[in-house]
């Protein structure tokens, strides 16, 4: 492949709160992947319900935190991959320290999109990241409840 065509092919990362909103964000970079061929990057959000939805796994598998979250994270990088023809990387992080770091990597990665959800582009620190970020920006609407 030339490094042209590298180039001109999507990256796009997708910003995934798993127990919140991730299938709208999911779908939105399957959808950018797809007609422009590429990779995608599905950062995902340890926030608060995704963490009781952990530890409500671990007490139910009877298992330790670190093993049930290392499980449940495992499962979700194996379900964004399927949903992608050349798979997906997928990173885990701290949602308090995210909206920065998302947007840093976007510029590094020289990603074509960003998909965020809405919910989170309202917020501040989100809202700020959205405005001045170098990488267009896709908000997903709410999912549909």
């Amino acid at each position: 492949m030339k490094a042209n065509e590298m180039t001109s092919q999507e990256h796009t990362i997708a910003v995934v709160e798993p127990t919140l909103d991730g299938e709208s964000t999911i779908a939105v970079a399957r959808d950018a992947v797809s007609r422009g061929g590429g990779r995608a990057t599905v950062v995902v959000l340890l926030g608060r319900q995704t963490i009781a939805a952990i530890e409500a796994f671990a007490n139910a598998e009877d298992l330790s935190f670190p093993d049930a979250r290392e499980i449940y994270i495992d499962r979700l990088t194996d379900t964004y991959a399927a949903q992608f023809p050349e798979g997906t990387d997928t990173i885990v992080t701290d949602r308090s320290s995210a909206s920065r770091f998302v947007f840093e990597a976007a510029a590094r990665a020289d990603a074509t999109s960003v998909v965020v959800p809405q919910r989170l582009a309202a917020q501040r620190n989100w809202k700020t990241s959205v405005t001045r970020s170098r990488v267009p920006v896709l908000i997903t609407p709410p999912k549909a409840a």
